[in-house]
């Protein structure tokens, strides 16, 4: 996915499990991180990382409580925080330009 298209994507990538679980899927491979250095690179790829612990928690739970379609009380109240500033920071690290 190229970084125009994960900050389009990240503008909705809370808004529930289901949503999030698709935007940190897409956003794994970066395709035009040419355009960023070694140090923006490792960045994004450690921020990725805390998106997916909170997409895998966040199923988990998902799942362990069999799957319930409307599960928006409990992400709001227990994922969606956390979800938002890291959709934030990734963002943040995807509009820094090359130095």
């Amino acid at each position: 996915m190229r970084a125009i298209d994960i900050l389009e994507r990240a503008k909705t990538a809370t808004r529930d499990h289901l949503e999030y679980a698709r935007f940190v899927q897409e956003s794994e491979m970066l395709h035009d991180n040419g355009e960023q250095d070694e140090q923006q690179k490792s960045a994004y790829n450690a921020c990725w990382f805390e998106l997916e612990v909170v997409n895998a928690l966040a199923l988990s739970e998902w799942e362990s409580a069999g799957n319930p379609s409307d599960w928006t009380a409990a992400w709001n109240e227990r994922y969606k925080r956390d979800a938002e500033e890291l959709v934030a920071n990734l963002c943040e690290i995807l509009r820094q330009k090359k130095q």
